[in-house]
C-alpha cells in the first residue's frame, strides 16, 4: 500500500515538473532562460518518473535500467546545454538586461587546432 502511494507521489510529481519545463519553453522570455527550464525541471521531473517506475517494477533489471537511464541523462543534459548556450553567445544572441560582457573578445576568438602553440 505504501509502495503504491510513493509510486503515485513519485510520478505527479515528476509529471509536474515536465510541465513546468514545458511551461518554461513557452513563456520564459530569451534563449538563454529557455535553455535553463527544460534542463532543470525535465531532468527534475524525469528523475521523479523513474523512481515511480523502480517503484513499480521492483526487479533488479528495471530499476538498473531506470538508474542508467537518470545518470546518462543526468550527464548529458546540462552539457547539450551547455554547448547550446555557447553557440547561441557565439553566434551573438544576447541575453537581454545584460549590462557587461564578461567573456568579451576571448569567447569570440576561434580556437586553432590540436597542438598549436597559440592555444597552450
Amino acid at each position: 500500500m505504501l509502495a503504491s502511494v510513493l509510486e503515485v507521489a513519485a510520478a505527479l510529481v515528476g509529471t509536474f515538473f515536465m510541465f513546468v519545463a514545458s511551461l518554461g519553453i513557452l513563456r520564459l522570455p530569451d534563449f538563454y532562460a529557455r535553455i535553463h527550464a527544460p534542463t532543470k525541471a525535465a531532468t527534475l521531473g524525469l528523475a521523479f518518473l523513474l523512481a515511480a517506475v523502480a517503484l513499480h517494477f521492483k526487479d533488479l533489471t528495471s530499476v538498473t535500467k531506470a538508474a542508467l537511464a537518470l545518470f546518462f541523462v543526468g550527464v548529458t543534459a546540462p552539457v547539450g546545454a551547455h554547448i547550446l548556450a555557447r553557440a547561441a553567445y557565439r553566434s551573438g544572441v544576447r541575453a537581454p538586461g545584460t549590462l557587461i560582457d564578461e567573456y568579451g573578445p576571448s569567447a569570440q576568438r576561434p580556437r586553432g587546432g590540436p597542438g598549436r602553440a597559440e592555444d597552450q
